[in-house]
């Protein structure tokens, strides 16, 4: 193999690469990746794994002669990243790579090829696209609640389930719900119908790549999934799951109490709140209901040490069932600053509902304007 490509074009994905090779994994294989090249079309091919993402993607550059090599993806970096010149010849002698400028080089030692995991052809046939700016858009929506997912390691991931032209994402960590869905407008498919949890390693690595422009094209498989952005792919294996019965939470008829906040309001109680909350982040929503209509909410939070934070705000009640004058409930209060920051809208839409146990009144956050996007809390 011999190839004269850009350096900046291989820093790029050499960067993907890196994220995908398992630095610190016993098996010292999966730390290499594999990089062939084909002089009829003048294209670079590189795959790497980590028998838990795979990832391919190809490129063109000037090929000389064609061949492959199996080298180590973090020490290739390195040279690349110090690599001063604008264009870098590859060329495998044997196992070793020889890494050349027009006044440099460097070589790097490979392994056999023999013994480098084999890849499942994907299978192009069942698809979904959608533009890529707009689903990152709703991944972003989900991170708070991504974070904390590995609390159930069996829900880690978002939740897709496509059926009768509409799309409905999910994420849960089973405290928090977070539903987001999608219209057959601003998607096209060739399915009727899927349900699949998609891994969170597979949307932390396809969201790794930066392609803000274009489509993103998802591929379904019985075991597994493949995401395309341009000319990368990243392959999950799917594992079944039973995923909790979303539905009867996204649609509640059984509100006690139902009210409007300015969001920036709430978000400033909120954050002011953080600097008193002890290490249980517990807040405290306290509305009072007066007949006169002028209802405020206060939140409270307190710290042994620090101190204690009331803030009051103004607030809209739309449906009142309660008898009381005053309606007390505790929440963590990051989950509530992350349910209330994720809506653009200026003032937020909240409720309370029962009817899930005799002792959760989960809080229900959505846009004044539309149920395309709903985020879920229970309360301490």
């Amino acid at each position: 193999m011999k190839i004269k490509l850009l350096s900046s074009k291989l820093r790029e994905v050499l960067q993907v690469v890196n994220n995908i090779c398992p630095q610190k994994s016993d098996i010292n294989i999966l730390n290499y990746f594999y990089i062939s090249a084909d002089e009829l079309n003048n294209e670079v091919y590189i795959t790497a794994t980590d028998l838990e993402i795979n990832y391919q993607t190809k490129f063109p550059g000037r090929v000389f002669k064609k061949g492959s090599c199996l080298i180590p993806a973090r020490q290739l970096e390195k040279v690349i990243e110090n690599f001063y010149e604008d264009e870098i010849e590859l060329e495998a002698n044997g196992e070793i790579l020889l890494i050349k400028g027009e006044n440099s080089i460097s070589n790097l030692p490979g392994l056999s090829q023999d013994d480098f995991p084999s890849f499942s052809r994907v299978n192009f046939d069942r698809y979904f696209e959608i533009d890529n700016e707009l689903f990152e858009g709703y991944l972003s929506k989900f991170l708070p609640i991504l974070s904390t997912s590995d609390i159930r390691p069996e829900y880690s991931g978002v939740y897709f389930d496509l059926k009768e032209g509409r799309l409905n994402l999910v994420v849960t960590d089973t405290i928090r719900l977070a539903v987001q869905t999608v219209n057959d407008q601003f998607f096209e498919t060739n399915i009727d119908k899927v349900s699949v949890l998609i891994p969170k390693r597979l949307i932390q690595e396809f969201k790794g790549i930066r392609r803000k422009s274009g489509k993103l094209r998802i591929y379904f498989e019985e075991n597994q999934i493949t995401f395309e952005i341009l000319n990368h792919l990243l392959t999950a294996k799917l594992l079944e799951v039973d995923y909790p019965n979303y539905l009867q939470f996204i649609e509640p008829n059984n509100f006690i109490l139902i009210f409007t906040v300015k969001r920036d309001d709430i978000l400033k109680a909120l954050k002011l709140g953080k600097v008193f909350s002890d290490q249980t982040k517990g807040t405290e929503l306290i509305f009072n209901l007066s007949e006169s209509g002028k209802n405020n909410l206060e939140i409270y939070a307190k710290n042994e040490l620090l101190g204690e934070s009331r803030n009051n705000l103004r607030v809209e009640i739309e449906k009142n069932n309660l008898d009381e004058k005053e309606f007390r409930i505790k929440f963590h209060l990051d989950f509530l600053y992350d349910g209330f920051s994720v809506f653009d809208d200026e003032v937020v839409w909240g409720g309370f509902f029962t009817g899930l146990g005799s002792d959760s009144t989960p809080i229900y956050l959505k846009s004044p304007l539309d149920n395309d996007f709903v985020y879920i809390s229970n309360h301490r």
